[in-house]
């Protein structure tokens, strides 16, 4: 049998020959395509764009999809799953490793790996699946929170940043992801929400609509963004802000995620 660093050289010499024979420039779903298809030449069991759920304490936040799995459980070749996180990009990126990361742990797979189809060669990483695992269990909502909302929104989504780790702060949708995971804690927590949009008129004829993700029952209202550095803030809630006082709205709260190594969780009042 084959082990995981004689699949991971195979999967790159396949790679290799698609490069060969294609060249660079292609989209990174062409490579794919070519790259499935030497791998059934050779023999190589697969497995294209593995759907799954990402959970958040037993409630579904979101979906996830997996470039490739090599030797899937269905075929029976007795080796382990391998992520395979497909590019073409010049150089592999933290982010692109973290995504890798993503789908290791929502899929429970041990190993991974970024391969990318540069201009003249195929890059190739390894990706260490992070040491912790997804509590998937379904957890019962908590009596009503009896502290302020701001303290509140801050608990739950430093909660919510903790639960994900840093990896999942990298998906191309973490706009989506983290306010519904944040709705649902906020839900466990007994506080109650709505996702509300108002109309932007220009002499009574709706021009765009700005959507708030929570909207709570005393005129508060919140939405989450994602920072690289504290400028990134004060932007947002410059814009935020901005929408809070053109809707007559009771008060804001800006839920700010760090995108990168550093920073961490803050809500800033508006």
């Amino acid at each position: 049998m084959a082990g995981k660093n004689d699949i991971n050289e195979t999967i790159k010499q396949a790679a290799e020959e698609v490069l060969k024979v294609l060249g660079s420039g292609y989209k990174e779903t062409v490579y794919e395509e070519a790259l499935a298809h030497e791998l059934r030449l050779r023999q190589i069991p697969y497995e294209r764009q593995r759907n799954f759920e990402i959970l958040y304490k037993g409630y579904s936040v979101g979906l996830g999809r997996a470039d490739l799995i090599i030797n899937p459980l269905w075929a029976k070749t007795g080796e382990k799953e391998t992520v395979m996180e497909l590019k073409a990009v010049k150089k592999i990126a933290e982010s692109h490793r973290r995504q890798a990361q993503v789908y290791m742990v929502s899929l429970n797979i041990d190993q991974g790996a970024v391969l990318s189809f540069g201009d003249d060669e195929v890059l190739f990483e390894p990706v260490p699946k992070p040491d912790r695992s997804l509590n998937i269990k379904v957890v019962k909502p908590q009596k009503p929170s009896t502290t302020s909302l701001q303290t509140t929104l801050e608990s739950a989504a430093k909660e919510v940043f903790e639960y994900f780790g840093k990896e999942f702060v990298y998906r191309e949708d973490t706009e989506k992801l983290f306010p519904a995971a944040i709705g649902v804690e906020l839900r466990l927590r007994g506080v109650e929400f709505t996702r509300t949009g108002h109309d932007i008129l220009y002499k009574c004829h709706k021009v765009d609509e700005y959507k708030f993700e929570f909207a709570f029952p005393d005129g508060e209202v919140a939405t989450v963004t994602t920072y690289k550095k504290d400028e990134d803030i004060e932007e947002e809630k410059e814009e935020f802000g901005f929408y809070v006082k053109q809707f007559n709205l009771k008060k804001g709260f800006l839920i700010a995620i760090p995108a990168g190594e550093e920073g961490k969780v803050k809500v800033e009042p508006v």
